[in-house]
């Protein structure tokens, strides 16, 4: 009787480890039982570009764990995906998540875990839930991704004013090439084309989301929303191809940048790959959108835009803290930043070897960069603020009516669990 006792002690005390998501390490020794099991970890993100880094990320993490598979998945539609392998109880063990599912306890708690010290740290104050949620796996710059080919061909130099670009569009449009690319059927890329002029507001104000919640300030007391709006619907949208705006996607646009019939495209720094991908000769720069003739008030957009949580769900809790163990190694980031092009979230990680990834370093390394500001918007009015933002660009709004349904937007929020 005492040893079915002490068995059942033992059986309870394993299950309570693997439940909290916080009583064990990714470090933990597995019996040989254990690692005969073969195991597939199933990863979902978004991230379009150089999905052969993933591939070898799983490779090299497999060569470790012969018993772990590695399977990523990238839909083209993301939530979509997502939501369906949600609701009929198939979430993966890894994805790239949200605030609002944080919120909602779909996520284990990374606090714990001796590899976040090893990343940089990211957080984001939507996020109501005690606890660290997301790996901060990598890290882009935001602004303006130059063809410094279409530039040197008319002898024009790299933007740093509104002036600058005004003259890069009256001779640009004299050659029948476009000052931007626009890929608007994808209507993300809309949206973000604002992003990389938030820091005409939050430069000067980076506590502003949290003036917001508090109303001390609003949109429509806060005249620099102005400057972002009518930056990017008077330069970028004005001086882009219109004519082919919505039926052009982002690859798309891409593509215009790397066949030199477009100078520039507002984006992140991730795009590069893909534009090399179409053109391998294509030499690109990156630069800050300007908000003013002050060429030294321009800075880059330079934040967290890849990171992996863990299911709440997942059935090996255990296997994905290894796999993100090995995700913050310097192995992993060597890997990650030769094949994307693009920053790991790794401490010490090596700088990629590229033009674009140089001159973001040089603005961060001067203090001239802000991070994401609208990662600190409720989840439910980021979806609002996009639409809005666009309709004002597309002239469906003027700016007053779009600063009053901003706040109005803004002041639906409810108090989450």
């Amino acid at each position: 009787m005492k040893k079915k006792i002490v068995y059942a002690a033992i059986l309870a005390i394993v299950a309570v480890s693997v439940i909290s998501g916080c009583l064990w390490s990714a470090k933990d020794k597995y019996t040989d039982e254990q690692e005969e099991e073969q195991i597939i970890l199933y990863v979902m993100h978004n991230k379009q570009e150089a999905p052969e880094t993933y591939h070898k990320l799983a490779e090299a993490f497999h060569q470790k764990y012969p018993y772990i598979t590695v399977q990523y998945e990238v839909p083209t539609d993301f939530d979509l995906e997502l939501q369906k392998r949600m609701n009929r109880g198939d979430t993966p063990d890894i994805y790239t998540a949200t605030a609002a599912q944080a919120n909602a306890g779909l996520l284990l708690d990374l606090s714990k875990q001796e590899f976040l010290s090893r990343m940089r740290p990211v957080h984001y104050d939507t996020v109501t839930r005690p606890g660290e949620y997301f790996f901060p796996m990598g890290y882009s710059g935001a602004g303006i991704i130059c063809n410094e080919t279409v530039l040197d061909e008319y002898n024009l130099d790299l933007p740093e004013t509104l002036e600058d670009l005004e003259k890069i569009h009256s001779i640009l449009s004299e050659e029948s090439v476009y000052t931007f690319a626009l890929g608007f059927k994808d209507l993300w890329t809309a949206h973000f084309c604002f992003r990389p002029a938030y820091y005409a507001v939050y430069a000067d104000q980076p506590e502003w989301n949290t003036l917001r919640r508090d109303g001390k300030v609003s949109f429509s007391s806060t005249p620099e929303w102005k400057t972002v709006v009518d930056v990017v619907k008077n330069y970028v949208y004005a001086f882009g191809n219109k004519d082919t705006a919505f039926e052009r996607g982002y690859m798309d646009a891409c593509n215009m940048l790397a066949l030199n019939r477009a100078a520039m495209l507002v984006q992140g720094s991730w795009a590069a790959a893909k534009i090399e991908d179409y053109n391998s000769n294509t030499r690109l720069r990156m630069v800050p959108l300007p908000i003013s003739n002050d060429p030294d008030e321009g800075k880059i957009n330079y934040y967290c835009d890849y990171s992996l949580s863990v299911s709440a769900d997942t059935a090996h809790p255990r296997e994905a803290m290894l796999y993100l163990d090995f995700l913050a190694s310097e192995e992993a980031a060597e890997i990650y930043v030769k094949n994307t092009g693009s920053f790991s979230g790794f401490i010490g990680a090596p700088v990629p070897d590229n033009t674009i990834a140089k001159d973001i370093q040089t603005y961060v390394d001067a203090g001239k960069y802000i991070d994401n500001p609208s990662d600190g918007w409720p989840p439910y009015f980021y979806i609002n603020a996009e639409r809005i933002l666009a309709e004002y660009m597309f002239g469906g709004r003027d700016y007053d009516n779009m600063t009053k349904a901003l706040d109005s937007a803004w002041n639906l929020r409810t108090e989450e669990p």
